[in-house]
């Protein structure tokens, strides 16, 4: 295989189509359209269907809207990403602690597993806290349409 057909493939391989499907509502039209849209949008000559349980984690839209946050504060306090997020879940979410072998590990909540509800106040309580007490009196630049990301729908 080419290299050219290998990028085709993995670039193939990361195009998905996400519906919520729910157990009294009708699924075929849903899944034949679903199926019907892929092939006519990729070039691939087979696909896969998975289901899974919907546990309303975090949405796409609320992880980048969290991330463009993270991104624009931490150019104001001169950190990195990564500090920051971790600033921003120790001051927002519950910290626990762990020992092992006699030294003790701080855990920090996972954003990846919230649901879209805990997603949403989350985020609200970085925009409260950022404008408040991190930086008084600073506004966040945030995208058209961010408060309907906060609601659990």
């Amino acid at each position: 295989m080419g290299t050219s057909e290998a990028l085709r493939r993995l670039f193939i391989v990361s195009e998905s189509l996400t519906r919520l499907l729910k157990r009294n509502e009708p699924k075929a039209e849903i899944v034949e359209s679903q199926v019907k849209k892929f092939f006519r949008e990729t070039n691939a000559e087979e696909a896969v269907i998975t289901i899974k349980e919907n546990r309303n984690t975090r949405t796409t839209e609320q992880n980048d809207l969290y991330w463009v946050i993270v991104g624009q504060i931490r150019k104001e306090v001169h950190c990195s990403e990564e500090v920051m997020h971790d600033h921003l879940r120790e001051e927002l979410t519950d910290v626990t602690y762990e020992t092992v072998a006699g030294k003790t590990h701080k855990r920090l909540k996972s954003t990846k597993k919230m649901n879209t509800k805990e997603m949403g106040i989350y985020i609200a309580s970085c925009i409260d806290y950022i404008q408040g007490e991190l930086i008084p009196g600073y506004k966040l630049k945030l995208p058209v349409g961010w408060r309907k990301l906060l609601l659990d729908e």
